[in-house]
């Protein structure tokens, strides 16, 4: 009796039937493991997002935050690039910036949320060009990101989403030429679809295909892990310059029609290099994580090459559309700035919004510094020349900081920590806390001189100049200093620009009292301590306390009464004593008394 056997026919139908179920149950698996990932994904963004609200709302009630370490060699590269990028480009030189402490400002006003933000904030800070400001006036965003909760939280939230990186760079992308794009690109996409012609390869011999598959997925691992140290650093900023163009276009889709003027030509710019949205995704699978889904995504990830070959795409995209890209870039930069500008002042007890004229002047009422956490608030007209006398500690040099700090805060972000604040639009530039160079073998007087030269140059070049300077001169004799301190101050006042100086030389008040208005400030001496009221009043000082420092702090009488003496007779008779024709230490009294 013949046994029934199946024909070729029928088993064919077979296998066929069963990759068809394979084929259909692997798909079901694959929707619902979909939206599951899915689900799971919108709860966590939903829960997330409900935490930052939270956040934003208690800074926002409170006016306090807590500032994020800050990198400035990573902070200042779009400053820095720029610098590079403009053969003519001065706003706030290095040794102003360190003079007045600009840092710690910046770390005070630093409430942005992303790399881009922070970037554009502290480049803001920086550039102060004269010809333009008043005419790039961001006051109606100000105001309305301040104002507006909803609008503000919405961008708060795209903003803190894109986040904050070190060394990222992204400025780059559209003020240097660059040259990203993988050698053999070609040869990447073809192995990464290796394992995909495999797998249709199954489908006509299952041995086949399979062996394919698994050189495919060999071959593939091999090249990653031998080429994965080239990419890494190059994929980390392009994967943030992606991720500037994701935020974008959720900025761009916002539908806030008070914001339509803010956001013109962003869905414009964004529309051509969109696709790198959809390739950063691709290289960012299973990157950070360490479920088990994660750890499944990054095998894909490696397996079909993603990185190299949406590092490549992105690259090519961004280069060949940098202005689109710059665009946003400045887009996002200036709306995380503005936040940050809008809470700064909501910190702040005083602060206005500056005025600006054509005269050579500084007129401001009750401004105060802004890094001082109990200051004292001063008024004053300052016209073209002013020198500042006092004795040591009565508040010259932190005045003069004050001024020059809301000068630059004035030009550059629209705001002034004072009552009021009208001011000639003007290049700020310092001298005042000037050290002495030993490896470039600077001495101090050589260093001060040099910092001088920078004020002049400007003047010289006819930018219009607003200079402070601190105790000019001090690392000369007596005689030279005053010399030639009286020689540059008397070049100043003639020349354009607006001075601001300080000095201990009494001297100096007397020899350019007809070109520099001279105000002071002052102490008292009550119960043995010297007390300060850091006020800038008219006029010359005529006090000094530096013996008295000396008789508070119980130095030998002989010599605090030594020094009184000479003092009184110099201010007496215009010269000094020659110490050793009446020597009072070998006074019996004298003698007595330093004991």
């Amino acid at each position: 009796m013949e046994l029934w056997r199946p024909s070729k026919q029928a088993l064919d139908m077979d296998i066929f039937l069963i990759y068809v179920g394979v084929f259909i149950v692997t798909n079901i698996i694959l929707v619902v493991v979909a939206i599951i990932v899915v689900s799971i994904v919108v709860y966590h963004l939903a829960t997330k997002n409900r935490k930052k609200l939270n956040r934003f709302r208690k800074e926002w009630d409170t006016g306090t935050f807590v500032s994020q370490n800050i990198d400035f060699n990573s902070v200042s590269s779009y400053w820095s690039n720029k610098r590079n990028y403009y053969k003519h480009y001065d706003g706030i030189d290095q040794l102003t910036w360190d003079d007045l402490g600009m840092d710690e400002v910046f770390r005070k006003m630093n409430y942005t949320q992303s790399t881009v933000g922070s970037e554009y904030l502290f480049n803001q800070l920086r550039d102060i060009e004269p010809s333009r400001v008043g005419q790039q006036n961001n006051e109606e965003l100000y105001q309305l990101l301040s104002t507006e909760q909803g609008v503000r939280e919405e961008i708060l939230l795209i903003l803190s989403s894109l986040g904050k990186l070190n060394y990222t760079n992204s400025s780059s992308y559209f003020l240097e030429k660059k040259e990203t794009k993988i050698k053999y690109a070609s040869i990447y996409v073809l192995l990464a679809l290796m394992p995909v012609i495999s797998v249709l390869l199954m489908f006509l011999n299952l041995k086949y295909g399979i062996i394919s598959l698994l050189c495919s997925f060999t071959l593939n691992g091999i090249v990653y892990y031998r080429n994965k140290t080239m990419l890494e650093s190059n994929l980390y900023s392009v994967g943030y310059a992606a991720a500037i163009i994701s935020g974008g276009n959720r900025i761009a889709s916002l539908k806030h029609s008070i914001l339509f003027n803010h956001l013109d030509g962003l869905k414009e710019n964004v529309r051509p290099i969109k696709k790198v949205i959809t390739f950063n995704r691709l290289a960012s699978f299973g990157s950070g994580g360490t479920g088990e889904l994660d750890l499944l995504f990054e095998y894909i990830r490696i397996l079909f090459l993603l990185d190299f070959i949406s590092f490549n795409s992105i690259s090519k995209t961004i280069a060949s559309h940098q202005k689109e890209f710059r665009e946003i870039w400045m887009l996002i930069g200036k709306l995380d700035a503005a936040i940050a500008i809008g809470y700064y002042r909501k910190s702040l007890d005083i602060y206005c919004t500056p005025t600006f004229t054509d005269e050579d002047g500084l007129f401001f009422e009750n401004m105060i510094h802004p890094l001082i956490e109990k200051p004292v608030s001063n008024t004053s007209s300052l016209w073209k020349s002013t020198l500042i006398t006092g004795s040591n500690a009565s508040g010259k040099s932190t005045y003069m900081k004050a001024v020059a700090i809301n000068a630059i805060l004035a030009q550059t972000v629209n705001t002034a920590v004072a009552k009021s604040w009208r001011m000639k639009p003007s290049y700020v530039v310092t001298s005042m806390a000037v050290q002495d160079n030993v490896l470039n073998g600077d001495s101090y007087f050589i260093a001060e001189i040099k910092s001088l030269k920078r004020i002049i140059r400007l003047i010289e070049e006819e930018k219009p100049c607003l200079s402070f300077i601190d105790e000019i001169l001090k690392g000369t004799n007596t005689i030279e200093r005053i010399a030639a301190s009286a020689a540059i101050m008397e070049w100043l006042s003639v020349n354009n620009g607006i001075n601001i100086l300080a000095s201990h030389d009494i001297e100096l008040t007397e020899i350019v009292e007809k070109t520099y208005d001279n105000y002071h400030f002052r102490e008292t001496v009550e119960n043995g301590e010297v007390r300060f009221d850091y006020n800038i009043h008219s006029g010359p000082s005529k006090s000094r306390n530096a013996i008295k420092l000396l008789e508070i702090l119980s130095y030998p009488q002989s010599i605090t009464d030594k020094a009184n003496s000479v003092a009184q007779q110099f201010n007496e008779q215009r010269k000094w004593s020659i110490l050793g024709e009446s020597n009072m230490f070998t006074d019996e009294k004298f003698q007595v008394n330093s004991k």
